[in-house]
């Protein structure tokens, strides 16, 4: 009886757990038609930082982006994954974006609690990183090449966890990750087109 009793106050806690984490999220300003906006001039992501998710752009379907978060978090002390990899589809994410991109998801209304989860945007900005001294290729661009290399298959949805270019051997190494899996795969991307 008493084996039940833990087991049951465990499945609590990892409801109670998921249903926060998955909860409603306070709505900040709309742009009109949900169009997606691209950062300042300087690169740099707008003032209002109420954003609800950020992450790297990994899949593209329908009208809708799939945005993978950069960062692991480890659920397993509440019987969750040790490498959980947070995703969510957006709708009305608007036009112009591409996989590779690292955005900021403002959220209209709340996220589904699935997983991936799903969501509907109510403003979606890219964040530009800069380019590195001599590098032909931008950080989106490189990503996606690895996204679309062999390595990856099969991995849904890929996180991308690192991305470092090296100019002094002329490639981009981007590190993916998979939900719940300890091991990543690193991808080398040659910058020269």
């Amino acid at each position: 009886m008493r084996k039940k009793s833990v087991v049951l106050l465990a499945f609590l806690v990892v409801f109670v757990l998921a249903l926060t984490a998955c909860g409603e999220r306070p709505e900040t300003r709309q742009t009109p038609g949900g169009q997606a906006e691209t950062p300042n001039a300087s690169g740099e992501p707008s003032e209002n930082s109420d954003f609800a998710y950020e992450g790297y752009i990994v899949n593209l379907e329908d009208g809708r982006i799939l945005v993978t978060d950069t960062v692991e978090r480890d659920f397993s002390d509440n019987g969750g994954a040790r490498h959980f990899y947070g995703a969510v589809w957006f709708s009305n994410a608007g036009s112009g974006l591409e996989i590779g991109q690292r955005v900021q998801v403002w959220v209209d209304e709340g996220i589904a609690e699935s997983y991936p989860g799903q969501g509907k945007a109510s403003r979606v900005e890219v964040i530009e990183a800069p380019k590195p001294d001599g590098a032909e290729l931008t950080e989106a661009e490189a990503i996606r090449k690895a996204l679309e290399a062999s390595e990856p298959a099969g991995m849904f949805p890929p996180a991308v966890k690192e991305v470092e270019y090296e100019g002094d051997a002329g490639q981009w190494k981007i590190e993916l990750a998979q939900n719940g899996e300890a091991q990543t795969v690193v991808v080398e991307v040659a910058d020269k087109p």
